[in-house]
């Protein structure tokens, strides 16, 4: 994760729209990647999560599959006489809490990323890691639409994030109408490869992020206001290269007062 360019306060902003996208469309956007210490400026930001629709589950790195994709309840079994199942964390759609994300084992990473695959789960990864040697599994960021590092903040820029309930649920209703214009789908494609992006799911995370911002303005078609957040919210944080600045086509044409040779 590449740090944003701008003040440290407005990661914090950066934030309060990532959260209200994901209300919007919990399932499309996968969730998010957010790096912070733990400390006062990430109990903020834990605190805004109820603002998501599914109800909180909290992991751990070392839960077992009989834990997430359920088992037998064996005492149930033993008292009952017969064989009494026991669901999973992931049996129901839900916003998965994974702390100190960052010592995410492979195998975990694996099974969590068939969960988001199936669009009914959402992860906030809450990462510590200091740098590249302990990072959330590639397998996890590449489905996760927001990537955030709260790491230069401090307790006093980081306001309540407030959110208009009503409005996130109208814009919830809404997105199943909302489309994209003609030609964004490419549009992104294109950043995403000028900012040196590989992954095929980034410009597609982005075009959910947009259609969930014309939800939350009431429009049924996502406008260049729109696709310029989706961009910034989604795109940019991924960023491993600037782009290229055009290059200067030089004008052969003589001036109008002067015959060719």
């Amino acid at each position: 994760m590449i740090p944003a360019d701008g003040p440290p306060a407005l990661q914090w902003a950066r934030l309060g729209g990532a959260l209200a996208l994901l209300a919007i469309d919990p399932g499309g956007l996968g969730g998010l990647w957010l790096r912070a210490r733990s400390g006062p400026v990430r109990e903020a930001a834990v605190a805004a999560l109820p603002v998501l629709p599914l109800p909180m589950r909290r992991l751990h790195c070392g839960i077992g599959d009989e834990q997430l994709f359920g088992g037998v309840d064996l005492a149930a079994t033993l008292g009952t006489g017969r064989l009494v199942s026991r669901a999973g964390l992931l049996a129901e759609p839900a916003t998965l809490v994974l702390p100190m994300a960052e010592r995410c084992p492979p195998g975990l990473a694996a099974r969590l990323a068939g969960a988001l695959d199936s669009q009914h789960q959402t992860l906030i990864a809450l990462d510590e890691g200091a740098g590249a040697d302990e990072s959330l599994p590639t397998a996890l960021t590449d489905r996760l639409a927001f990537h955030l590092d709260l790491g230069d903040l401090r307790w006093r820029e980081c306001p309540d994030l407030v959110f208009d309930a009503r409005d996130l649920e109208d814009a919830r209703a809404r997105l199943p109408h909302v489309r994209l214009p003609d030609h964004a789908a490419e549009d992104l494609v294109s950043v995403a490869l000028r900012l040196g992006i590989d992954s095929l799911r980034a410009p597609m995370l982005a075009a959910r992020a947009a259609r969930a911002e014309a939800a939350l303005a009431g429009r049924e078609i996502a406008s260049v206001e729109d696709l310029t957040r989706a961009v910034e919210l989604v795109l940019v944080p991924r960023a491993t290269q600037m782009p290229a600045e055009e290059e200067q086509v030089e004008d052969d044409t003589p001036p109008p007062d002067e015959e060719p040779d």
